[in-house]
């Protein structure tokens, strides 16, 4: 099985959909992305809710190599509460001091759930609509980390909308890329409803053309072309169009999978214009 921590491209999003299933699977994801950031030079602030130590961040960093202690005393990583994380000053206050002391970029991360602890649903999507904003103009990477089970319908549709800079699973992701999608991994049972979603969210804001990169898909069956095409059916008939396309990248893997070569192709899915 293919996984979205091993998939070439899904570190290019800045604002960051994570749905896990196990707590397990979530703090090795959150563990890969903290080390990163340190490596590339950036200040790393998460919050979590208090745990056992045995279950927090720290025992995970360090199995990654990384001493903790020394760098929360350099200060290059924090975990501070809940509260002082959506304290009121926000987060771009916080960002321009941290780049202001030198530091490369800045990444920040919560759970959904320790959001919900300090703010009510309607003002943490508030916040969630202002770090979208925030990502496009100052060097921020937001990892969002959500619950899958419990994201799901409306609610996944709605989450998707929020965090166009990419969505990721254990074994499915997305990414901006151009005036599209570039989908990695496999859309199989696990995966088609956050497919679907992040499909219809990306025909709602495009112009004409959808581009939908599949280079990178080691996975597509029937099911997942009938999704395609029941996303994007409202996109079509208001005359915009769907294009699949496999733009090989350097370092990508395999030939994803797709059938498809170069340029535009038509877009995979019965009706598809």
């Amino acid at each position: 099985m293919s996984t979205v921590g091993a998939v070439p491209g899904t570190e290019c999003g800045e604002h960051v959909l994570q749905l896990h299933r196990t707590e397990e699977e979530r703090l090795a994801s959150l563990a890969a992305w903290v080390c990163r950031g340190l490596d590339l030079g950036e200040k790393v602030i998460c919050t979590e809710l208090p745990r056992l130590p045995e279950d927090s961040l720290a025992p995970a960093l360090e199995a990654c190599g990384v001493d903790v202690a020394a760098a929360v005393r350099d200060g290059r990583l924090a975990v501070p509460p809940a509260a002082d994380f959506y304290a009121t000053e926000g987060h771009a206050a916080v960002v321009e001091r941290a780049l202001a002391e030198g530091f490369a970029g800045v990444r920040m991360s919560a759970e959904r759930r320790v959001a919900l602890t300090v703010l009510s649903p309607a003002a943490h999507r508030v916040v969630e609509q202002q770090m979208d904003e925030l990502v496009r103009t100052r060097p921020v990477h937001t990892l969002c980390q959500y619950p899958q089970a419990g994201t799901a319908g409306t609610q996944l549709e709605d989450t998707v909308s929020v965090h166009r800079s990419g969505v990721r699973q254990a074994s499915f992701g997305t990414t901006r890329d151009l005036d599209g999608l570039a989908l990695h991994g496999e859309v199989d049972g696990t995966s088609i409803d956050v497919f679907q979603a992040v499909l219809a969210a990306a025909s709602r804001s495009a112009s004409r053309v959808l581009w939908l990169d599949l280079a990178e898909v080691a996975h597509l069956d029937a099911g997942g072309c009938w999704r395609l095409d029941d996303a994007t059916r409202a996109f079509r008939i208001a005359g915009g169009r769907s294009r699949a396309v496999s733009r090989r990248r350097a370092g990508c893997r395999g030939d994803g999978g797709a059938g498809l070569r170069g340029g535009p192709q038509r877009a995979a899915g019965p009706g598809a214009r």
